[in-house]
């Protein structure tokens, strides 16, 4: 939380959320290779990755399709069953596409006022850290770029998790990282919201009146 607030002044933020494709090139996909088409017309598994503040992954899920919305992923995972039950203290941070949850913080989408737009480039400049997260393990690991992994969807998860760990030792072992950095207003802005939770909505208003305004 320290390290997150040290960034923009963002408060009990614990991780950036965010998913990411990879692509699945002339894997065997059977009778359900349509869902595994993305929204780019690409076959691919959907990752959802969370990160601290120094670049360390702190949760991963790599099976769902490629045509899985980003939201409906955090949704059946256990990542999201654990906030709700009050087993996870915190806030993550996540884009315009998740639903705003007392424990998930979104961009305001027509910001009212200054406090507003104070919160929302606090909220772009910390999240954006997942968006350089994305650029730095695809880099590394090229299996995850371009054309992606050439086997079933169930080894290519393994494999994804697999480099996921190999990517934390990489950062906790000090190894030299290429530079990824994002014009955070470049960032895919999603095509879908979900609906927002009174009590995210009631959570982000007193964080922008406590300490944006």
């Amino acid at each position: 939380m320290t390290s997150f607030h040290e960034i923009a002044g963002m408060p009990s933020i614990v991780g950036a959320i965010d998913c990411t494709h990879v692509n699945l090139y002339g894997a065997t996909l059977g009778d359900e290779e349509y869902i595994y088409v993305n929204r780019k017309g690409q076959h691919s598994i959907n990752v959802q990755l969370i990160c601290n503040a120094k670049f360390l992954i702190t949760n991963v899920v790599s099976r769902w399709p490629g045509s899985t919305h980003d939201s409906r992923i955090l949704r059946r995972s256990a990542i999201s069953q654990r906030f709700e039950r009050r087993e996870l203290r915190g806030i993550l941070l996540g884009d315009s596409g998740y639903k705003l949850e007392p424990w998930l913080l979104t961009p305001v989408r027509v910001p009212q006022n200054e406090a507003d737009q104070a919160y929302n480039r606090a909220h772009c400049k910390t999240r954006v850290l997942i968006e350089q997260l994305n650029g730095q393990i695809k880099s590394k690991f090229r299996c995850l770029n371009g054309q992606g992994i050439s086997m079933v969807p169930e080894r290519a998860g393994r494999i994804i998790i697999a480099c996921c760990i190999l990517h934390n030792l990489s950062k906790q072992m000090n190894e030299p990282e290429d530079n990824h950095d994002i014009d955070i207003e470049e960032v895919d802005q999603p095509a879908v919201q979900e609906a927002n939770n009174p009590a995210g909505l009631a959570m982000r208003q007193n964080i922008i009146q406590t300490y944006f305004t």
